[in-house]
């Protein structure tokens, strides 16, 4: 019998580490960061001393937890899935959603003064990167999905007598259309995928719940386009944030940008090797040098060339600086419009908003903040329910309201709910 052990993350959002044995077998999920735990014990001057320290307050996974893995799956590269590859205390396989994005986070943080170093350094694992829609030698199968990382799988395990889904961070819209969507990441999304496969059976169904019991006005992606062309209409400078792994949201933004006749300009690197990895791009964007100091493939321009019916990308991060340098050049539109997307996970960017808002209205710049969520609604899960059909039982992961997504569930389904 599969025996399914969901030894963190099932009463917090982040830190998910599922465990799965099965005869000789024993597969792990996902070995993410508890930055809950870590928000209570550090600050900007109180830091982690090492691997050890984070284990000790639980912001990381036991060694033991890792005993007799066959391999290990990585859902998505958002920290609080990913966690620190240095944490792995034996020899095993790393399967990664892919190998390009995992290299840009080596070289941004594998020299960081900080504890942010741990996360890519390794000493055991051997890499490789899944491929969607294909077993592997665990017999686990990645299947693709809308989140707001790119990219992101569910997997399924095709137990010896049990077959096992676990969704991972998933939103059932997307900021693409189908077939957008199945061009990027090489195959349907997970609800698509099994509304044309109804032969197979899942029997344990592991879902996360991060917007179960969620206060935020549901906002769908298709809704939040509209609210952002809707504010957009007419501008002629337009700054927008957004997480250096939210490819959907990019693509969305540029062909917003086409439809209204504005040049995309990118002003972080780590965007520009976002947007480097969508091929047939709506719009070719410019890289802004003064942000972006590598030979990027796209065509550099300086921020005083930087004019009026533009778009420009931005980090959370760098977009303070770019306002002062866009002010100093007399470059900054008295009709330049700010859309600040909220990341997730919100913690690894550290986003001051009150912070933002105050230079915002200094310079005379209107700001707005939006978020469309990269997780489903708690008014859709019957929707999957009734889609993916789980046969046996139900287990819940990624919530912080974990009794009231128990109720739900059982209000939502018959089968066992843990």
């Amino acid at each position: 019998m599969v025996e399914i052990k969901i030894l963190n993350g099932s009463a917090s959002i982040g830190g998910n580490f599922i465990r799965i044995e099965d005869g000789d077998r024993t597969i792990i999920f996902d070995q993410g960061i508890r930055f809950d735990l870590m928000s209570r014990f550090y600050s900007g001057f109180i830091v982690p001393r090492g691997v050890a320290e984070l284990r000790n307050i639980g912001a990381l996974p036991k060694p033991e937890w890792y005993d007799g893995a066959n391999g290990i799956y990585i859902s998505h590269m958002h920290l609080d899935h990913l966690g620190a590859l240095s944490n792995i205390p034996q020899e095993t396989k790393v399967s990664l959603p892919s190998m390009a994005v995992y290299e840009d986070m080596e070289e941004k943080w594998g020299t960081s003064p900080t504890w942010l170093s741990l996360i890519p350094r390794k000493y055991y694992v051997e890499i490789e990167e899944l491929k969607p829609l294909e077993n592997d030698e665990n017999n686990i199968m990645a299947l693709p999905v809308s989140h707001s990382a790119y990219p992101s799988y569910a997997f399924i395990y095709y137990g010896k007598n049990e077959t096992v889904l676990y969704t991972g961070d998933f939103r059932i819209e997307s900021f693409l259309g189908q077939s957008i969507f199945r061009e990027l990441n090489q195959g349907d999304d997970l609800i698509t995928f099994m509304e044309d496969n109804r032969d197979i059976k899942i029997d344990t169904l592991i879902i996360e719940g991060t917007n179960i019991g969620s206060d935020r006005i549901p906002i769908t992606p298709k809704e939040a386009t509209k609210i952002i062309e809707k504010l957009a209409k007419n501008r002629r400078q337009l700054l927008v944030t957004l997480h250096s792994l939210d490819v959907e949201y990019a693509y969305m933004l540029a062909s917003m940008a086409e439809e209204m006749k504005m040049q995309v300009a990118i002003a972080s690197a780590p965007l520009a090797k976002l947007l480097e990895k969508i091929p047939k791009l709506p719009l070719k964007p410019q890289a802004i040098n003064e942000y972006v100091d590598y030979p990027s493939p796209f065509q550099k321009t300086s921020i005083e060339n930087v004019k009026e019916k533009t778009l420009i990308l931005v980090s959370y991060k760098e977009i303070i600086d770019l306002i002062k340098d866009l002010n100093l050049t007399d470059n900054l539109s008295k009709d330049c419009l700010a859309i600040i997307s909220e990341p997730e996970p919100q913690i690894e960017e550290g986003s001051e908003y009150s912070v933002l808002a105050n230079w915002f209205s200094m310079m005379g710049i209107e700001s707005y903040r939006i978020r469309a969520s990269g997780h489903y609604y708690q008014y859709q899960l019957k929707t999957i329910l009734e889609k993916i059909k789980p046969k046996k039982r139900i287990k819940i992961v990624h919530t912080e309201k974990p009794k009231l997504f128990l109720k739900t569930l059982k209000e939502a389904s018959r089968i066992a709910i843990e």
